[in-house]
């Protein structure tokens, strides 16, 4: 059997994403050893940041121009006035961005990624070149970290099934059919398998599917990653998905695309694949119970084709994972733990093993652990083993601002390379945290972080503004702790991200919202695929009200805080602070100290 998996654009470009290489690891381990995997999130990056890629959009400029100089279609949206201006300003600043575009991109895979200046201009250079590149789709707009089809909702299944044959507005349509589809369908795969796990994967994602049904109807496409898992019961209503791929995997792949590579192979029996959706004879089946793997029987993750040397860094930082799930679920805005089901922990020599066989295969030195947080016994043995095994590895992974995080662990954890811990403040207000269900307290939350600033280890906190019954100066409260903790936001590698709350689907707060003051939920009639929901609340704060003091609050915090790199990318921010830790410990030490 020969299995292909896709990640699809736009993920970041600085570093892989782990699930291709999990379930790659997986199947090897289970006897399947025909298998692909590509990033093509980051192959289309690389191809577009080209001058030959360049050549052809130039064309398409000039051609677009033309054909808007005849007609013009209102003041805005494609066709328009406003389109017309946009190609014409792109053919305007073309000739600068091309002889520089490469450039661009070099400088951030060379020691020149650590010259804040020249990190700054290259990203802003290739910022700017894709917005010339999307103005051919306007109003569509590529970035490098996402994409933004204004005219059509990613949370509508009838507008999906639009865009992804639009060919005026959606520009993954060529670059797809020109660029992978014909090594995808040509490589003729058994199994062909596509990660939709963020929000910006899901109009790219849905048109390769798309793209790969029309060029091979025969070819078995699956599509998994966890926005499907928060939709299981939307799929069940959804028909035309299945137009686009044979079926669609919910929770945790491994087990499941073992079994299903392994039906396909025989009596095709998809009732025995674990977490699987299906239509069959035109009524849709979801397979449960739903399946939770033994972590301590999953290989490392086999990062083999992918790669490594086209993501925008000088060095790959690997994803790893040290547990899933969580081990405290009580946070009543949070549905990340619905991906995992449960905790779960691996073995710490487990995960030593991982790292060691990483570090060896791919040259790796500097690791992102996933977890959704680590929890606090394991973390220390964990340390302790690196320690004395002298992995010599630098790392960052979550936690949470608990009670008995001691300064002790925090010293054990930076002797072991952790060198940036990422915190989940969502609030310093007491009766925000209380009402939260954080568990944590102000006391816990100081002391912590003044620890990590003082044995070195750099912060980020996320917050969150407008949680129900929120009133104004609550929120401020969270503000001022970051923008008056001078000792916090100047230490070198803090990031801090402030988030707009948003009422989602399957978070605890949807168990009980009156209980929470929300007074109604809302969803629009066509957002048939939804996340989230909009609401009114009894009291605090109205989302209106919350999204003001957002833009504020976001305002004031990135006035202490280096957006790039730090706020911009937790791998680019890992290398810096390694960077800038090696410096350090190469300088002379002053006369005296």
């Amino acid at each position: 059997m020969k299995v292909s998996l896709l990640f699809p654009p736009t993920w970041h470009p600085s570093q892989p994403y782990l699930s291709l290489p999990s379930l790659t690891g997986f199947l090897h381990q289970g006897g399947v050893s025909d298998v692909s995997q590509r990033d093509l999130g980051i192959e289309l990056l690389d191809g577009l940041l080209t001058r030959s890629y360049g050549a052809e959009v130039y064309q398409r400029l000039v051609d677009k121009q033309r054909e808007l100089e005849r007609s013009q279609a209102g003041e805005t949206g494609p066709g328009s006035r406003e389109h017309y201006a946009k190609v014409t300003e792109s053919l305007d600043r073309f000739a600068y961005l091309i002889d520089r575009i490469e450039l661009a991109k070099d400088t951030l895979r060379s020691e020149g990624f650590y010259d804040l200046d020249a990190y700054r201009g290259s990203l802003f250079m290739i910022d700017k070149w894709l917005e010339v590149v999307s103005s051919v789709y306007f109003p569509t707009r590529l970035t490098v970290v996402d994409n933004q089809f204004s005219h059509y909702s990613i949370y509508s299944s009838k507008d999906l099934m639009k865009v992804i044959r639009d060919e005026a507005q959606n520009p993954y349509i060529g670059l797809f059919r020109e660029r992978f589809v014909p090594s995808i369908v040509g490589d003729r795969p058994d199994l062909i398998g596509v990660s939709i796990t963020a929000t910006s994967q899901i109009i790219p994602g849905l048109t390769l599917c798309r793209l790969i049904k029309d060029a091979a109807p025969d070819l078995h496409v699956t599509i998994g990653g966890s926005i499907f898992t928060r939709l299981v019961d939307n799929i069940r209503r959804c028909p035309s998905l299945f137009d686009l791929a044979d079926d669609i995997v919910v929770f945790e792949g491994e087990t499941a695309l073992l079994e299903l590579v392994n039906q396909l192979a025989g009596k095709k029996d998809y009732s025995k694949v674990p977490n699987l959706i299906y239509r069959q004879n035109g009524k849709i089946t979801v397979n449960q119970p739903f399946y939770s793997e033994n972590v301590n029987q999953l290989p490392a993750p086999n990062y083999d084709g992918f790669p490594l040397g086209r993501y925008l860094s000088p060095e790959p930082v690997l994803p790893v994972q040290f547990s899933r799930g969580c081990y405290y679920k009580d946070c009543a805005f949070c549905a990340l733990t619905l991906d995992h089901q449960n905790f779960r922990q691996k073995d710490p020599g487990r995960t030593i093993d991982e790292l060691e066989w990483l570090k060896q295969r791919y040259g790796a030195q500097y690791f992102f652990f996933t977890d959704e947080c680590f929890a606090l016994s394991p973390t220390k043995r964990l340390c302790q083993q690196m320690i004395e095994k002298r992995l010599d590895v630098k790392w960052t992974c979550e936690m949470r601002f608990e009670k008995n995080l001691t300064r002790e662990l925090l010293a054990s954890m930076r002797d072991a390379g952790c060198l940036k811990i990422v915190f989940g403040l969502e609030s310093f207000n007491q009766r925000v945290m209380d009402f939260m269900k954080k568990g944590i307290k102000q006391e816990w939350v100081r002391r912590i972080a003044d620890d990590c600033v003082d044995l070195g280890i750099a912060v980020h906190c996320y917050i969150i503004v407008g949680f129900p019954t929120e009133k104004e100066e609550e929120a401020l409260d969270t503000m001022n702790f970051i923008v008056e903790n001078k000792k916090l936001h100047e230490s070198f590698g803090f990031s801090c991200q402030p988030c707009l709350f948003d009422l989602e689907k399957e978070a605890p707060i949807m168990s009980d919202p009156a209980g929470y003051g929300i007074r109604r939920i809302m969803r629009p009639s066509a957002e048939d695929l939804s996340l989230g929901f909009f609401y009114e609340v009894q009291e605090g704060m109205t989302p209106e009200q919350a999204e003001r003091l957002y833009q504020h609050v976001y305002e004031r915090v990135s006035e202490v805080v280096c957006e790039l790199p730090f706020n911009y990318s937790m791998a680019d921010g890992l290398l810096y602070i390694a960077k800038a830790k090696e410096q350090a410990g190469q300088a002379p030490q002053p006369i005296g100290t």
